[in-house]
């Protein structure tokens, strides 16, 4: 067996150095940035109601579809339903809907009633939406269920990482941006936080996870700098997103451009960290396989593997990105433009740029992490990991 040399020793105790002061950093930017009063929208809404659905009838448009507007033209739904919450709680009402943009109303079903109080005409509801959270609770426990019986233990811990990423974003993310700190600060400090966790949580601590930490902020980092480098030269603006427009008009100046590069930031960290664990993981098996191996055979053989996996990724980043705009595709298919109009438009623009350099961050990945694993992993015993020194101690896991 090849000695374990001063050389690696170092690495390993650089890339231990290197997540400790990562995780450091995102746990003060994580204190400084998390705003302690999150600002609201000027004249908040009523809370809905809920009320459930006893009878339903759909009326036809009464006369010739030209000579009705848009919105009558679609005929209407009558709706009866009893209110279950609040002070008119058992009172039954009738509502008329116009039956485009609502779902097929089925009696029984729940919805959203919003109440609002008209001049002369006293109380009035309006269906928001049907209440979803009854099905959306079953489809979570048959999620949590199906992973905990194929991963157990280790599929917890995967909940478990979910479950503080879902928490960063909305307790974190989310407030901060909305109270005006930097939308890429505080993506970079809430992704920091989340592969941190989630890998350890995930895959336990070692040196597989060590070099995936590394190689994924390090591919993190690199995403960055293509990412605003693309945005400032595209010329993005953000402005095309209406849900962020609608945001600022609600609670004050949000920096778009920045929120596209928050974005994309966030988009990238699920692919980076599923392909820096799986480069890891093979450079130590290799090593486990033939443990004489020197860093250019298991950096070679690791390699290979790593172009198999960026060519299905980059594939996969593609889909996604086209599955999240077939609306707007199907819209624009119909418009009649020319190919290069479309693709010049803001909206196509930043799915472009965000599958291109989330594709750039993921073969940077790719042989940032099988190098750093590799050279960890150099002139170690199989079954064995380093200690907190960096030297090698008996993997328990092994």
């Amino acid at each position: 067996m090849p000695p374990d040399g001063t050389a690696g020793r170092r690495l390993r105790r650089g890339l231990t150095a290197t997540v400790v002061v990562a995780a450091v950093l995102a746990a003060v930017g994580l204190v400084l940035l998390r705003p302690t009063d999150l600002p609201t929208a000027a004249g908040e809404q009523p809370p809905l109601v809920g009320a459930r659905v006893l009878a339903v009838e759909t009326v036809e448009p009464a006369g010739p579809a030209d000579d009705l507007s848009p919105l009558d033209a679609t005929g209407l739904i009558l709706l009866d339903v009893e209110i279950l919450e609040g002070e008119e709680a058992g009172t039954v009402v009738g509502l008329d809907l116009p039956a485009e943009g609502y779902p097929e109303f089925r009696v029984g079903d729940v919805v959203e009633l919003l109440p609002t109080d008209v001049p002369g005409q006293g109380r009035t509801w309006f269906v928001t939406d049907i209440r979803r959270t009854s099905a959306l609770g079953w489809l979570a426990l048959v999620f949590v269920v199906a992973v905990v019986a194929v991963g157990r233990w280790r599929g917890l811990r995967a909940l478990a990482g979910l479950a503080l990423s879902l928490w960063v974003v909305v307790a974190f993310m989310l407030p901060a941006i909305l109270a005006g700190s930097s939308p890429p600060l505080v993506a970079l400090v809430g992704g920091t936080v989340i592969l941190l966790a989630t890998l350890y949580l995930s895959h336990g601590v070692g040196p597989k996870t060590t070099a995936a930490a590394v190689g994924t902020l390090g591919a993190l980092v690199a995403t960055i700098v293509v990412a605003l480098v693309t945005i400032d030269g595209v010329r993005l603006t953000g402005i095309p997103d209406e849900n962020a427009v609608y945001a600022r008009f609600a609670v004050g100046e949000l920096d778009l451009q920045g929120l596209v590069l928050a974005g994309l930031i966030v988009a990238a960290l699920g692919v980076l960290d599923d392909v820096t664990v799986s480069q890891a993981s093979t450079i130590h098996a290799l090593h486990e396989a033939d443990p004489t191996q020197r860093f250019g055979q298991l950096f070679a053989r690791g390699m290979r593997v790593g172009r198999d996996h960026i060519a299905s990724v980059i594939n996969t980043l593609f889909l996604a990105y086209t599955g999240a705009s077939l609306g707007l595709l199907l819209l624009f298919s119909t418009s009649g433009l020319p190919v290069r109009e479309i693709v010049n438009s803001e909206l196509v623009a930043v799915e472009l740029v965000k599958t291109v350099v989330g594709s750039l961050g993921l073969i940077a990945a790719v042989p940032l992490t099988t190098a750093i694993a590799a050279a960890g992993v150099v002139g170690t015993a199989p079954g064995t990991r380093p200690d907190a020194t960096g030297g090698t101690a008996p993997d328990a896991a092994a």
